[in-house]
């Protein structure tokens, strides 16, 4: 990675929503694995598993059953059922090696050891941040860079009783998936979407512009010289990376911050040039052609399922 697109993908600006804490996790599991456990819909938008020891088989709809002999984080970007198996007998001959070098003590019992996490994704930019992702992403530990120190604390919490546990360790796990995406950036795991465009300096300028003010009157021309590129090519590569045309991603974005904002309770009259429509019959129609109904039908929707 070059060091231009190290300044670039690092710039705070281009991750304002991620300060605001839009992206959150809560751990429902730590400990030892006997058996079985089966994830499936629980309101999540996504889920994270870090194997800290011991095999593990994971199993998904629709693939290969997937043996995972080294500690590793699994990340389901999005809502899918999935199960977790600790490998019987391989977790059985690691329990008595583990027993042998450390005498017996924390995680010395049989299964395999993992910390477990539901995902939320708030704010406009939740529909982008995790699109394209390999789902599930598997990515070795000792693969991701500088995070040993922050994976230690994490499993040192997650296993060791104290006040505050549960609050240090989603705190933990959610710098740990800043420094995920991070990773997935340079590490160009990521085909298409926002983390891809984010990936490519120039289009990252762009990017940043439309999230920072998505009611800005930003067409091609003036977000291809924002990109330093000319207009045809910045198309292409906006296309090609992110996987939308530079319009329809910022209509996308416009109208996931209508939804943000008439659930706070905004009038459309009010919503409509927060998101850079002249005025509400635009917007409705543009939510409706997005969506299939009015914002007012999709307010009530959301409201019954709250």
């Amino acid at each position: 990675m070059s060091e231009e697109t190290r300044r670039s993908s690092e710039d705070p600006d281009l991750f304002p929503w991620l300060s605001g804490r839009n992206l959150t996790a809560s751990v429902f599991f730590s400990g030892s694995l006997c058996g079985t456990s089966e994830v499936g819909d629980d309101g999540a938008q996504g889920h994270l598993h870090l194997l800290r020891r011991g095999p593990l088989s994971l199993h998904s709809k629709g693939e290969a059953v997937r043996h995972i002999e080294v500690p590793s984080l699994i990340l389901f970007s999005k809502p899918r059922g999935h199960r977790l198996e600790a490998d019987g007998q391989a977790a059985s001959e690691q329990k008595s090696e583990q027993k042998s070098e450390r005498g017996g003590g924390l995680g010395s019992g049989l299964g395999s050891e993992l910390v477990c996490a539901r995902l939320s994704y708030n704010g406009p930019e939740a529909e982008f941040l995790m699109l394209g992702l390999p789902d599930p992403l598997i990515v070795p530990l000792d693969a991701l860079a500088g995070l040993g120190p922050v994976l230690e604390r994490l499993f040192d919490e997650a296993f060791t009783p104290a006040f505050g546990q549960r609050a240090a360790v989603d705190l933990i796990l959610e710098l740990l998936i800043v420094m995920l995406l991070r990773h997935c950036i340079a590490a160009g795991l990521v085909e298409r979407g926002l983390l891809s465009g984010l990936a490519d300096p120039k289009l990252a300028r762009s990017l940043a512009a439309m999230h920072a003010d998505p009611a800005a009157e930003l067409n091609i021309e003036a977000l291809a010289g924002i990109a330093g590129m000319s207009r045809s090519n910045f198309a292409a590569a906006f296309k090609q990376r992110v996987g939308a045309s530079p319009g329809d991603y910022l209509t996308a974005l416009r109208l996931e911050l209508a939804k943000q904002l008439l659930l706070r309770g905004r009038p459309l009259k009010s919503v409509a040039p927060a998101t850079g429509y002249q005025s509400p019959t635009a917007l409705a129609r543009a939510f409706q052609r997005r969506f299939g109904c009015a914002p007012r039908v999709w307010l009530i929707q959301q409201r019954e399922k709250g």
